[in-house]
């Protein structure tokens, strides 16, 4: 099972599922997400998530990708606060890659 990781001083060595929560006026919801695989500075599959998501989705579809690829941590890089622990979904993450 991933682990969710708040801070980047905790991320271990090895590949780690990154989510980067943006914030952008322009947009509409001005609030999303990108997900990056990351092993050591070096994205071992950069076409797995190509597209700007919803944060939620973004949120599941990271948990999901890191259980199925045996990856034991997801990052969550939201430097503003705008998806805090009490906003993100808490359902079967196994249904987001359905």
């Amino acid at each position: 099972m991933a682990r969710i990781v708040e801070h980047r001083s905790a991320l271990p060595f090895g590949p780690v599922v990154e989510v980067h929560v943006h914030h952008d006026a322009e947009r509409d919801p001005p609030v999303h997400a990108t997900v990056v695989v990351q092993s050591f500075g070096q994205s071992p599959d950069p076409n797995v998530f190509p597209q700007r998501l919803p944060v939620a989705d973004a949120f599941l579809q990271a948990l999901a990708y890191a259980e199925e690829a045996g990856i034991a941590c997801v990052w969550i890089d939201d430097p503003y606060g705008y998806f805090p622990p009490k906003k993100r979904p808490a359902r079967d993450t196994g249904a987001a890659l359905a």
